[in-house]
């Protein structure tokens, strides 16, 4: 069945022609109507729709306009004019933009619109047929050159752009599965492909979404055995490859292509995961490049970087977020490795402005935030400001002064603070006896925690967990 969009800014028109045209009997169905080229652009966005039939006169957005835009974006669908226009040049730039037909509105009278109908069917099946040819040559394509070259998108989903070249013998990018790779297939009369010259991008492409690969010791391979070979290279090398400052083109041997990417050991990973979340390298600049550098190293999955920097953000918020006021966020995801570099820089950026508001020195707004990561990475401990002074390496009487500077509280004032907030997260979501509240809150006695709850919430540990429970 071929999906089907009717573009007319008159009404009727659009009405007349679902009703009274046998699309089903010439397999197709329509599956939407829009009264001018944005609507219709906003509902190919969202939609399949492989035929096109749209009138050239229309407010908003014309449409010779709007086949310009398909053509760029949606280049298998096919398109049919209609209109009244009768002006030769007006209707041989919409067929010269790709339209398959033309159709007169005054041409159309019940008895042809099956005529009409087979027409286009049979150009659009022919187009299929043109496409699958040239889909089927090019994976049996055998490279006999030194050199093969190929276009990787750094999206996952890359703007659709009509790949084929429009007529003659000359060479194209072809795709057989991932659309994120394209391979060069050189014509019958190009250059030898060891000529040193790079194959024109396509017209309309986005450059800057793209890289251009440049295969070496290529020949004797299958332009569908290196296409697989690419998008297993694009998953996992080539994110890291990308950082801004890559060749163009980017080379690689076919050798390194087939080699099995070196696998990170658990400890290195553990590793730079207590680096990240020590946020030391917020405050450091040696922790900083040592940090990147362990990533960029480790070579991770894109999915599993990005999982491991959701958990520093979600550490931060934890402990950082209510004295900072500020809430890290990250990204869906990162194109390559520079723009996780580049969203680093800016945390780094961010996190030190936010801490070091007050004009204190680097070091000591990164003792003061090592100190509050202290709290809360040991609330169930005995902690003093004496022995967590000498941890962050200030002395007691200056790291008083700065802590409360940066916090607005004392650090005995914020541990109390940190531990009660701590202990109302246990009453609410345990059925935990209050003693373990108690001991996991950092109090070892139990009458001494209720007194101290009680000041700081105006009720004993049960009285709240039974509010809670009760829903005030």
């Amino acid at each position: 069945m071929i999906p089907v969009l009717i573009v007319d800014d008159d009404n009727l028109v659009r009405r007349g022609l679902i009703s009274s045209m046998p699309w089903d009997s010439f397999g197709m169905k329509v599956v939407g109507e829009a009264a001018n080229g944005e609507k219709a652009l906003e509902f190919m966005a969202s939609h399949r729709v492989d035929l096109l039939l749209t009138d050239l006169a229309m407010p908003v957005m014309s449409g010779i306009e709007l086949i310009r835009i398909v053509r760029e974006r949606y280049p298998d669908v096919a398109v049919a004019v209609l209109t009244l226009h009768q002006d030769f040049e007006y209707i041989q730039e919409a067929l010269r933009l790709g339209a398959i037909d033309y159709i007169a509105k005054v041409q159309l009278e019940q008895e042809r619109f099956g005529e009409v109908l087979e027409r286009i069917r049979s150009r659009i099946m022919t187009e299929k047929s043109k496409r699958s040819e040239k889909t089927i040559s090019a994976t049996r394509y055998l490279y006999s050159g030194n050199y093969a070259y190929a276009l990787v998108a750094l999206h996952e989903q890359p703007e659709p752009v009509d790949f084929q070249p429009e007529s003659g013998l000359g060479g194209c990018w072809v795709m057989e599965n991932d659309p994120c790779v394209r391979v060069w297939m050189p014509g019958r009369n190009e250059d030898h492909p060891d000529s040193g010259e790079l194959p024109p991008y396509p017209v309309g492409i986005q450059v800057s979404h793209w890289r251009m690969v440049r295969v070496c010791l290529a020949a004797g391979e299958l332009l569908a055995e290196l296409q697989q070979l690419l998008g297993q290279y694009r998953q996992r090398a080539f994110f890291y490859v990308c950082d801004g400052r890559e060749p163009h083109p980017i080379d690689i041997s076919l050798e390194e292509l087939r080699s099995e990417p070196s696998r990170s050991g658990q400890r290195e990973i553990e590793d730079a995961k207590e680096l990240l979340h020590s946020f030391r390298w917020l405050h450091d600049k040696e922790s900083f490049e040592e940090l990147k550098d362990c990533l960029f190293a480790l070579r991770l999955p894109i999915a599993k970087l990005m999982q491991i920097l959701y958990g520093c953000t979600v550490e931060w918020n934890r402990i950082f977020r209510s004295v900072t006021q500020f809430r890290a966020t990250l990204p869906d995801k990162f194109v390559c490795w520079r723009e996780a570099a580049e969203w680093m820089n800016a945390f780094q950026e961010t996190a030190q402005s936010v801490s070091g508001r007050l004009q204190l020195s680097r070091e000591v707004s990164g003792s003061i935030m090592a100190a509050i990561k202290i709290v809360h990475d040991e609330l169930e401990q005995p902690l003093f400001a004496i022995d967590v002074a000498k941890r962050v390496h200030l002395s007691r009487s200056y790291f008083n002064q700065v802590f409360k500077e940066i916090v607005g509280h004392s650090f005995n004032e914020y541990l109390r603070q940190t531990r009660i907030d701590k202990a109302r997260e246990y009453l609410v979501q345990t059925i935990k006896p209050i003693q373990w509240v108690a001991e996991q809150s950092g109090y070892s006695d139990e009458k001494y925690f209720s007194r101290t709850f009680r000041e700081q919430t105006g009720m004993l540990p049960s009285e709240y967990r039974q509010r809670h429970r009760q829903g005030e």
